[in-house]
């Protein structure tokens, strides 16, 4: 928000009075203040907590109680001190003191009952300059009167008021002092109220009754121009927000100060009342904060502290659900808002890149079905609220377009133009239904292929570097070739056919037999061009912080990271990755999905190295030719081609899965992604339908389980084919005494589950042989159809004597709890749980973790020390969050300390409804 500098001229001295007209506080006792007192009775000195820069400060006193006695200056502290009568003097002796005349206007305005000022900002002149041709000035506001009869478009000097739908004029409202900011109406169309003010002296808010348009209170009392007014939905408070970092509330009926809310560090640019009770009061600053007020004490409830930017805007939807702010760093954000406000229970629900500059406006249609964006990038884009996904976008402005309205009947939209301009569009009522989603992309290919036959060893014949000399090839099969170096840059192409949704494996074997290639794939139609895979839109921009990152890490910092969330993709020039768990923590960042300590790449993309503030995108993937609305974000075509498996499993050698968009021939192209070739570079190159399955392994073997308590069991699954599917695990005979809680799930995408095996306190110990006879099984759904397997067993389980710790998880609240007695959460909600520990020798801290939980529950508000039981503790309250898109599912979940032989809890249902 620009801050603009003015000229101005300040008169010394109080304007002579009549003995009729009272003196003003504005036009006549401000002044001697600013000339004598307030060089220390300012907002920032405040010596003896005393501020006499307004009226309302001024009555409310200092640290020794009220300064003046409204009615009676000879009873005042204020006039006492000002004439002399009392130590110490103000001014002090040795500063200029005021004249009689002076003193004779603080006193008579003490006698007159220390009134609210009716006029605006005191002795200060604003120099105009007649244009030299006929100009518009700028619309900075706009207001629709609810009852759809009339639109206030506020300009600087002025408000015009036109009728609604033809817009013509039908009054002007004159008299503001300073500039004027804001325009807003009563939620009953009673009164218009315009937020005005002399930049650096003092802000007003004027009352208009729409009527018969007269003028009513004027709002005074801010040391600086006004951004910003709103009015309650009952009609009976005024808030008002200025550049002198303060918002204040007023009961319109009477015209007196309510209360003054305080917090913000830097200007207040606008304000929104929740429109269904009023009891919250959202407020968007250039100190890069939205903040929450309760209305009635003043008090601040919360601070949405996400914004990297100064904020412009803020708006509440009309059910008064959430909140909307946008502002200096192109993005709208959305704030759940719960019926207390309170701090902590107004979470962040979306954080949307809206524009290629910085937000101007944001407003909510009547109906709640549409939000509304305005840009210094010339942009006005429409957003459905279900999703909050942009659905339309009006052609470029002729310039910055900070006021915008919409008609009560939803279907208008009004634009006020820095040029002066006023637009007109229509909004189309399918725009407020669910957006109609595009198409978008899994990373895992669909398998329409048959059962593998047996391959066909074929070598490679050259010359086939050529389109026309590829060499065709029948899968399934395994070309055994040499990229020779004759010629240099060996390139050899081989041709198959393919239908339709067909997929097809492909995978080169290089390096792990040995050859110095590192090998490159690539799918291209029959004229040589790139088959497209994928258009990945970015929705949101971030950069690489803090350190670069080599090709291996699972972890990289980003900025913006708080607005990113699970299981997106990551964009990272060309590599395609996905968010596992957000950062725990100021040392750590995003954490990847992974394989074998490395990052996974999704559709095939390679991993590579990335420097610091190297651009990154969070992405969406859709087919290729798919219609997307512009937003501002690149969009990245992605082709069939890899160098390193995306899966870390066969090190430098190439792995892709390829589907053809269409019946046809296609060519497969391999290289040295160096341009390497020699006599010694050879590979094989296995073309085949994909044949997805897995197995199971069981990490944790021959255990020692101490007597009433557990120890945790560790799954690993290993995907074959791109098998991307849920495993459910069970286990059967498992000896008496013995429990392990099952079934055990790892979850679609996930490599890794635990569950936990615990020992009665009577448990005897059991031979090597009856361990055996465990069976380990999992369950998958492949191509249709469900595949069971055995995976072993767990080796010898061998019981030792009771720990010196136990550790139990339980509910600690009956709303948590489910039916058969473990935990129940609703997804985007927290819960609670209690964490014991009977100590039985061992009085030291114990740290644990929770096993088990679905992927997007996480144990909330633990801080940098984790899940802490301190030293001679017995028991911690923990915090269960679920984000909202987290499915129905039940769960079995354990606590597992990390000390004292890693102790775990008997197993509990969590269930996610």
């Amino acid at each position: 928000m620009l801050r603009f500098t003015l000229f101005f001229v300040c008169l010394a001295s109080a304007v002579p009075l009549s003995a009729a007209e009272p003196p003003d506080f504005n036009a006549d006792v401000l002044p001697v203040f600013r000339k004598y007192c307030i060089g220390c009775h300012n907002a920032e000195d405040a010596e003896g907590s005393l501020v006499l820069e307004d009226h309302a400060r001024t009555l409310k006193g200092g640290g020794e109680g009220i300064v003046l006695t409204a009615g009676r200056s000879a009873e005042s502290r204020l006039w006492k001190v000002v004439s002399g009568q009392v130590e110490p003097q103000m001014p002090p002796k040795d500063s200029p003191q005021p004249t009689a005349d002076e003193l004779a206007v603080i006193k008579l305005w003490i006698d007159a009952g220390a009134k609210l000022p009716l006029k605006g900002s005191p002795g200060l002149v604003t120099p105009r300059i007649a244009p030299q041709s006929p100009v518009r000035e700028s619309i900075v506001a706009l207001a629709a009167d609810p009852r759809g009869q009339w639109l206030a478009i506020a300009r600087p000097a002025a408000v015009e008021i036109v009728s609604l739908p033809d817009l013509k004029p039908l009054q002007t409202l004159v008299g503001q002092t300073g500039i004027i900011a804001d325009v807003t109406v009563s939620p009953d169309g009673q009164f218009l109220v315009v937020a005005a003010g002399e930049i650096g002296l003092a802000g007003e808010a004027t009352l208009w009754k729409t009527a018969d348009w007269t003028r009513g209170t004027v709002f005074a009392g801010h040391r600086d121009a006004l951004y910003a007014a709103a009015v309650s939905p009952d009609g009976t408070t005024l808030a008002t927000a200025s550049y002198d970092k303060e918002i204040q509330t007023w009961d319109i009926a009477t015209g007196k100060p309510l209360a003054a809310l305080l917090g913000h560090n830097d200007a207040v640019f606008n304000l929104a009342f929740h429109p269904q009770h009023g009891r919250l009061l959202a407020s968007a600053s250039g100190d890069r904060t939205v903040k929450l007020w309760d209305v009635a004490s003043g008090q601040r409830l919360d601070t949405f502290s996400q914004p990297s930017k100064e904020q412009n805007s803020v708006a509440f939807s009309p059910d008064g659900k959430v909140v909307a702010a946008g502002g200096a760093d192109n993005r709208i954000r959305i704030w759940n808002i719960s019926d207390s406000g309170q701090e902590g229970t107004n979470p962040l629900r979306y954080a949307r890149f809206a524009h290629e500059s910085p937000v101007l406006k944001v407003i909510f249609s009547p109906d709640g079905r549409l939000l509304v964006s305005s840009s210094q990038d010339l942009r006005i884009k429409v957003w459905e609220t279900q999703t909050f996904t942009q659905v339309a976008m009006f052609e470029r402005q002729p310039d910055w377009s900070p006021a915008l309205a919409i008609s009560p009947e939803n279907q208008t939209l009004f634009v006020g133009r820095a040029d002066g301009s006023l637009g007109k569009y229509a909004l189309k009522p399918e725009w407020g239904g669910r957006p109609t989603e595009l198409e978008r992309l899994s990373s895992t290919p669909k398998f329409t292929g048959v059962a593998t036959a047996a391959l066909l060893e074929v070598a490679e014949m050259e010359p086939n570097d050529a389109l026309d000399q590829a060499q065709s090839v029948t899968a399934p099969a395994t070309v055994n070739g040499l990229l020779s170096g004759k010629p240099a840059n060996d390139v050899d192409l081989y041709r198959i056919t393919a239908k339709a949704g067909e997929a097809v494996l492909l995978e080169t074997n290089a390096s792990r037999s040995g050859s110095p290639a590192d090998t490159k794939l690539e799918v291209l139609h029959a004229d040589g061009t790139p088959v497209q895979r994928a258009v990945l839109q970015a929705v949101r921009d971030s950069w690489v912080n803090f350190r670069p990152i080599d090709s291996t890490s699972p972890d990289v910092r980003v900025e913006f990271w708080e607005e990113m969330d699970l299981n997106q993709f990551l964009y990272m020039n060309g590599e395609v990755v996905k968010l596992f768990r957000a950062p725990q923590g100021p040392d750590s960042g995003w954490n990847l999905y992974q394989n074998q300590g490395k990052r996974r790449g999704y559709f095939d993309t390679s991993a590579t190295g990335h420097a610091k503030e190297q651009p990154v995108y969070i992405v969406e993937a859709f087919p290729p030719g798919s219609s997307i609305v512009e937003n501002g974000l690149p969009v990245f075509p992605l082709y069939y081609l890899n160098d390193d498996d995306a899966e870390r499993e066969l090190g430098s050698d190439s792995r892709l899965t390829f589907t053809a968009p269409a019946d046809g021939t296609y060519l497969i192209r391999v290289t040295d992604t160096r341009g390497f070739a020699g006599d010694s570079f050879q590979y094989a190159l296995t073309i085949r339908p994909p044949q997805p399955d897995f197995t199971i392994k069981v990490e944790t073997q021959n255990l020692k389980v101490p007597a009433g308590s557990g120890q945790r069991l560790t799954f690993a699954l290993d995907r074959i084919d791109n098998f991307d599917g849920p495993v459910q695990i069970d286990v059967r005979n498992v000896p008496a005494g013995y429990t392990i809680a099952t079934p055990i799930l790892i979850e679609a995408g996930h490599l890794k589950a635990t569950g936990v095996i615990t020992a009665a306190a009577d448990a005897q110990p059991v031979a090597k042989e009856v361990w055996e006879q465990v069976v380990v099984t999992g369950t998958a759904d492949i191509k249709g159809e469900p595949v069971t397997k055995s995976f072993g067993h767990f080796g010898e389980i061998t019981l030792e004597k009771p720990p010196t710790i136990r550790i139990t998880l339980q509910p600690d609240n009956p709303q948590f709890t489910a039916e058969n007695g473990g935990l129940r959460i609703v997804p985007g909600t927290t819960i609670t749980a209690l964490l014991k520990v009977e100590r039985n020798g061992y009085d030291g801290d114990v740290r644990c973790d929770i096993d088990g939980l679905p992927h997007g529950l996480i144990v909330d508000n633990i801080g940098l020390s984790g899940i802490l039981i301190r030293a001679n503790e017995s028991q911690r309250q923990i915090f269960l969050t679920a984000r909202p898109w987290v499915p129905p599912t039940t769960s079995l979940i354990a606590a597992v300390a990390n000390t004292q032989g890693n102790q775990a809890s008997a197993a509990m249902t969590l269930e996610v409804k």
